[in-house]
C-alpha cells in the first residue's frame, strides 16, 4: 500500500502504520454517536489486546466491593441488566501506573456525562482473582488486589440510560491492563 509523503514522493505504509493510523479514525467515527466509550482516549502507545461486542440478555454489573459472606465469593450489591455489550481491554503502555490510568479513563468518562455509582480502589475492592475470573471472564485481568481499580458508572444517553465497568489492575511483572465494559441500548432493567 502506498501513500504520498509530504515532498509528494510514494511512501510505503506497512500494516502496523496503517492500523495506528486507522484506529484513531475509527474511534472518532464511533464517538460520534455519542458514546462516551467510543471517545476513550487511552494513553498513547497502549495496545488494544481484546475488544468483543455482543448481546447480553443477562448482565450483572456490581455496585459493591466483592467479598466473602457465608462461605460464598460474590458483591453484596448488583444491578441486573440487559442490552448490547461492548468490552475493551488494552494493556497500558510501560511506565504508566495502574493509578494514573484507571484515573484518566474516568476522568473521560465523568467528562461525557456518566456518573459514579460506586469507585473502590486496592484491597478494598476484594480479590483481583474474582474480579477476573467471575465478574469479567478474562483471567488475564488477574493482577496485584493492591494495585487495581474499579469504577461502576451510568450515563444518561438519548433514548435510555449506559452502564459502564472500568477495571484496571497491574500483574506481577508490572504490567498494567485497563478493562472497560459498556452496555448501551438498555430495553429491562430485571432487578436490584
Amino acid at each position: 500500500m502506498y501513500d504520498i509523503d509530504s515532498i509528494g514522493a510514494p511512501m510505503k505504509l506497512d500494516f502496523k502504520t496503517l492500523v495506528t493510523l486507522l484506529i484513531p479514525l475509527t474511534l472518532a467515527a464511533y464517538s460520534a454517536n455519542g458514546y462516551a466509550d467510543a471517545a476513550l482516549s487511552v494513553a498513547p502507545g497502549s495496545r488494544l489486546v481484546e475488544r468483543a461486542t455482543l448481546g447480553a440478555p443477562y448482565y450483572v454489573l456490581p455496585v459493591s466491593s466483592i467479598r466473602k459472606v457465608n462461605g460464598i465469593i460474590a458483591a453484596e450489591h448488583n444491578l441486573y441488566l440487559t442490552g448490547e455489550l461492548s468490552a475493551y481491554t488494552w494493556e497500558i503502555v510501560p511506565g504508566m501506573g495502574p493509578e494514573r490510568a484507571h484515573l484518566s479513563s474516568l476522568s473521560q468518562l465523568q467528562q461525557a456525562g456518566a456518573d459514579i455509582l460506586f469507585d473502590c480502589h486496592g484491597r478494598a475492592c476484594g480479590s483481583s482473582n474474582q474480579w477476573a475470573n467471575q465478574v469479567f471472564h478474562e483471567s488475564g485481568l488477574y493482577g496485584l488486589d493492591e494495585q487495581q481499580s474499579y469504577t461502576a458508572l451510568k450515563q444518561t444517553v438519548p433514548g435510555g440510560v449506559d452502564y459502564y465497568a472500568l477495571y484496571t489492575t497491574q500483574k506481577g511483572n508490572r504490567k498494567v491492563y485497563l478493562h472497560l465494559e459498556h452496555l448501551q441500548g438498555m430495553t429491562q432493567h430485571i432487578g436490584q
